[in-house]
């Protein structure tokens, strides 16, 4: 049997439940907690709904059972009344029950209901300790804030005095550079007061050996006053020597101008005049580059010449003078050209020295082919010889006509022409005065050539030679000359040697003898 409700009973029991009302902005809570209030006020608001909807349906179902209560009471007054009705009761008490049924199904529901109901209760009051709980996290967060404020005023404090501290710490850090300063010069005062003592000893055995030099000084005094007379003597003897040493070797020179000495200075002499000849090759001289990168590939040169190449360029032009005045001289000696020139004329020089070499040669064949043992046969060649050093002395110097008047030599005055007009394909000069002035030169060059390579090498006993050095041949510093160190010599080798060897015996290490090294410019491997 269903318990029978009223209206005012239900309505007595719903307002039993306590459903309190919590004003969010007064909680000091997290937003976490805020959320979780504010699912808690929908859930319990759902729930007054729920329980408001249940009263009505309640109150809907005691309806029912008074309705039904009726009719059962209205079916048994028929049933004593009536019995021709008794079918239509048995139909509606059926109808009854069936209507009893279903409220029984609802009631239920509703009693599931009340259980959700229930535990929804519980889980609100387990909230409500929540939050009486957070209300007491609260107090504690304000007591920890508190804290905090004391914890931060207490760390700037602790900040101060750890400025303090740090300020008392360098000020401590300097007294105690300041006492290991002083340690360490008490240290160098006392390694001074040991030395002070040293060197006052020193002073005294240095006074004692100070009056023994006193006494010495004045005996070393007066043996350099002796000194000095007799330097002043030395000196005067110096000076007449080499008054007399200058004169003997100009004496010797031109007396003997085919001896060593004298064929190196005029080595020399020769290579300064070809340094002239050639110039520097800078200011107001145009420089052929073309050509001149030919002319560098006649001698098997690699290289590339630029304008800024001024050492190559000279060594090239200094090279082509000297082969083209050793083309010249072979022409002029050749005996086909013999009637070019008259003999007692412009041909002397090579009349002589085609005879010379024809007697020398007869002269060696007859020491070597007829039987005897005498010096004047042996030293026969080399008596036949002295033709060059005349040859070498005067070959090619102004000939003397008529009443005394000279004239350049033919042979000299013809290819000093050719000479410069060859050398003119290579440089020009922009100021006709400097040009008049170089080629001028030309011919006092060609005479101091021929001189020296056809007649002064030829006096020389052994007879010297020359020798040029070929491109990639390795440098040699003990007959070759250039502007390397001595540290690059595995490392560079010939690129144009522009003056030749000049040497007794070249090939015989042992008895070699160098009168001038080979003018070399180098390159890299």
């Amino acid at each position: 049997m269903t318990q029978n409700l009223s209206e005012g009973d239900w309505s007595a029991t719903f307002d039993d439940i306590n459903f309190p009302e919590y004003e969010y902005e007064e909680i000091n809570l997290n937003e976490k907690l805020a959320e979780e209030l504010k699912i808690s006020e929908t859930l319990c608001n759902q729930l007054r709904n729920k329980y408001e909807s249940l009263g009505k349906y309640y109150n809907h179902i005691n309806n029912i059972l008074s309705e039904k209560q009726e009719l059962k009471n209205t079916i048994v007054d028929l049933n004593q009344t009536n019995d021709h009705n008794s079918k239509l009761i048995k139909v509606l008490v059926k109808t009854l029950e069936e209507r009893s049924k279903e409220i029984q199904e609802k009631d239920n529901v509703i009693q599931e209901k009340d259980c959700v109901i229930q535990e929804k209760d519980n889980v609100i009051q387990e909230k409500d300790c929540v939050i009486q709980e957070n209300n007491v996290i609260q107090e504690k967060d304000c007591v920890i804030q508190e804290k905090d404020n004391i914890i931060q005023e207490r760390g700037y404090m602790i900040q101060e005095k750890d400025c303090v501290i740090q300020e008392n710490d360098r000020e401590i850090q300097k007294i105690q550079e300041k006492y290991n300063a002083a340690q360490e010069k008490n240290r160098k005062i006392q390694k001074i007061q040991e030395k002070d003592k040293i060197i006052q000893e020193k002073d005294s055995v240095i006074q004692e050996k100070d009056s023994v030099i006193q006494e010495k000084d004045s005996v070393i005094q007066e043996k350099d006053c002796v000194i000095q007379e007799m330097d002043k003597k030395i000196k005067e003897i110096r000076l007449q020597n080499k008054t007399l040493t200058e004169e003997s070797s100009k004496y010797q020179y031109e007396n003997n101008k085919n001896n060593s000495a004298a064929l190196k200075y005029d080595i020399t002499n020769l290579q300064h005049s070809l340094e002239n000849y050639i110039t520097k090759c800078k200011g107001n001289v145009d420089i052929n580059i073309n050509e001149i990168q030919k002319l560098l590939k006649k001698y098997e040169s690699n290289s590339v010449i630029t304008k800024d190449h001024k050492p190559l360029i000279k060594a090239v032009l200094q090279r082509h003078v000297i082969e083209q005045i050793f083309k010249y001289g072979e022409e002029y000696f050749q005996f086909a050209n013999l009637n070019k020139y008259k003999k007692y004329g412009s041909g002397t020089e090579t009349y002589l020295y085609n005879k010379a070499n024809e007697l020398i040669n007869l002269a060696e064949i007859f020491a070597a082919k007829r039987d005897g043992v005498d010096e004047t046969t042996k030293l026969l060649p080399v008596k036949l010889r002295q033709i060059f050093a005349a040859l070498g002395n005067r070959g090619f110097n102004k000939v003397i006509k008529k009443k005394k008047k000279t004239s350049s030599h033919e042979f000299i005055s013809e290819y000093q022409d050719i000479l410069n007009e060859e050398i003119n394909k290579y440089r020009k000069f922009g100021d006709p005065e400097r040009k008049r002035e170089i080629e001028d030169m030309a011919g006092s060059i060609i005479q101091k050539v021929i001189n020296l390579f056809w007649f002064r090498l030829e006096v020389q006993e052994p007879i010297a030679e020359y020798i040029w050095f070929k491109y990639n041949d390795k440098i040699d510093p003990s007959y070759m000359e250039g502007t390397w160190e001595d540290d690059e010599i595995d490392k560079i080798v010939v690129d144009i040697c522009y003056f030749p060897v000049i040497a007794q015996e070249f090939d015989k290490k042992s008895k070699r003898q160098i009168y001038t090294p080979a003018g070399i410019l180098h390159k890299y491997k």
